[in-house]
């Protein structure tokens, strides 16, 4: 799928009709809204072959992955929104325990408003699944939606595209831009409210430079360096294994990817042999973008010339060969060299070896980006204390990347790999703003004396009320009270 290029001019004109359309889609039930969410959950599973078929065309994504990484995760996110979508966007009332007794006739309500026409700006190396999360999101949430799907991945555009209508959502509050490069400058440049965007930092930064000259929010979802941290205590063999998942998964092509693996000192021999085992039975994987092998090759070399090693491949020459990028190890990594601090989209993962946890944080932490994190250990509250140590959007405990994809916990990361998040209640809310209603009962309103020459006549009734209400002590309050009391009663009687 790649649909006809529209310019400013064009794009302004749709846009026009689709703020219409959405003052009217944002009037009607979530109830309603939902029941289109559960049949495109339904389309997803009749649909399966076919959507792995579009993605092994676009990326060569095996079926297994594809099932996965993608349909499943999506199939989830469908289930939390239809089970809990209702509930989060519902007008709460503020309780009355939480209202200061001189608002005493008070009452509010915290509605979640549409932010009006969302943006948003796919990625390809899960197209379906991060997509699809971060559009139904927008819709169940009232807003209009205007989507740049990317130029890699027109197969899955297509067929995600196809099912949105299939499941009734109204083809007037969805539109799919052409996925051409040019199609992103336009879609900033034009009038909507709110921009997510999956992707990379250069690009992230060019967004939110635009973003900041209109004051537009933003969800930005960049990429990360992520660690893996292997404690004195946890399941070497597990770790291992885990460390090789979140390095080759999608052939590395996953912002959240295992690329840092820190290792006891005393155990980083046995590790090294573990991953040469696995490393011996693994198949070059094809890297949907060249580009990607070009970046990451020169950081490959300078770690090498700097002191690392490479302990697989065996030959340098090996790593990129005819389209097909192998898994690359480097053994003594230091935090400092570049490989450790860009972000990378192949399949390579560092290690690092540390003497103390002390040591380990810091290293993990010396990198720009924070996305995630995992930690390896048996005791539990230890991993939880170095879990909160840890500069990220989110860490796993005893496994890595599968559990970010939980649909009820929000994604997102920290530093350079972005702000805001997808993915549960918080990314449902991100595509919301709050609308306060306030209802007072009575017409006692002594504060409109403070636009009167009276005003100064207040000031015993005002300081009465902070100290009756926040004073220190306890004779404080009583005289606070007393104070009020007294100026309240004099007040009334003039």
């Amino acid at each position: 799928m790649n649909n006809q290029f529209m310019d400013k001019v064009q794009l302004a004109e749709e846009l026009l009709h689709l703020r219409k359309a959405q003052s009217h889609w944002e009037k009607s039930m979530v109830i309603d809204r939902l029941r289109k969410v559960r049949k495109f959950r339904h389309l997803l599973v009749e649909n399966r072959e076919k959507i792995a078929q579009a993605l092994f065309i676009d990326s060569g994504k095996p079926y297994e992955e594809t099932l996965g990484s993608e349909i499943l995760p999506l199939a989830e996110a469908c289930r939390f929104l239809e089970k809990n979508a209702s509930q989060i966007l519902k007008p709460k009332k503020v309780r009355s325990s939480d209202t200061p007794w001189w608002m005493f006739f008070q009452k509010s309500w915290v509605h979640r408003k549409p932010r009006g026409i969302i943006g948003v700006i796919g990625t390809w190396n899960y197209p379906l699944f991060l997509n699809g999360v971060q559009i139904l999101q927008a819709l169940v949430a009232g807003n209009g939606l205007v989507w740049k799907p990317s130029e890699n991945s027109n197969e899955t555009n297509a067929i995600l595209s196809d099912l949105l209508q299939k499941a009734d959502f109204p083809k007037e509050i969805f539109k799919v831009l052409s996925s051409s490069r040019e199609s992103g400058p336009v879609l900033i440049d034009s009038n909507i409210d709110f921009v997510v965007m999956t992707g990379s930092v250069e690009t992230g930064k060019v967004i939110a430079k635009k973003c900041a000259d209109r004051l537009i929010p933003s969800t930005l979802e960049l990429s990360g360096t992520d660690s893996l941290i292997l404690l004195e205590d946890g399941d070497l063999e597990l770790a291992v294994k885990a460390a090789w998942f979140g390095t080759n998964i999608n052939a590395g092509q996953t912002c959240m990817a295992t690329r840092r693996f820190l290792v006891p000192e005393k155990m980083i021999d046995l590790v090294k042999a573990k991953l040469i085992d696995l490393a011996k039975n693994f198949k070059p994987r094809n890297i949907l973008m060249e580009s990607q092998a070009n970046y990451a090759l020169p950081l490959i070399e300078s770690a090498i010339s700097e002191g690392a090693e490479l302990l697989w491949p065996q030959n340098q020459s090996s790593i990129w060969n005819k389209g097909l990028f192998d898994a690359c190890i480097l053994t003594n990594v230091r935090k400092e060299m570049a490989i450790c601090n860009h972000a990378i989209f192949v399949p390579v993962l560092c290690l690092l070896s540390y003497k103390s946890l002390e040591e380990a944080v810091e290293i993990s932490n010396f990198s720009p980006f924070g996305l995630c994190a995992s930690i390896f250990t048996s005791n539990i509250e230890l991993g939880k204390k170095t879990a909160l140590a840890l500069n990220v959007g989110s860490i796993s405990i005893n496994d890595t990347i599968v559990p970010n994809a939980h649909p009820a916990t929000p994604f997102g990361g920290v530093g350079l790999s972005g702000w805001g998040a997808t993915q549960g209640e918080a990314g449902l809310l991100e595509m919301t703003r709050p609308l306060v209603i306030s209802q007072v009962s009575g017409k006692f309103r002594p504060h409109y004396e403070i636009a009167t020459p009276l005003a100064s006549d207040s000031i015993p009734i005002v300081e009465g009320l902070l100290l009756a209400n926040h004073s220190p002590t306890l004779l404080g309050k009583l005289k606070g009270w007393l104070k009020f009391i007294s100026s309240a009663f004099n007040k009334k009687q003039t």
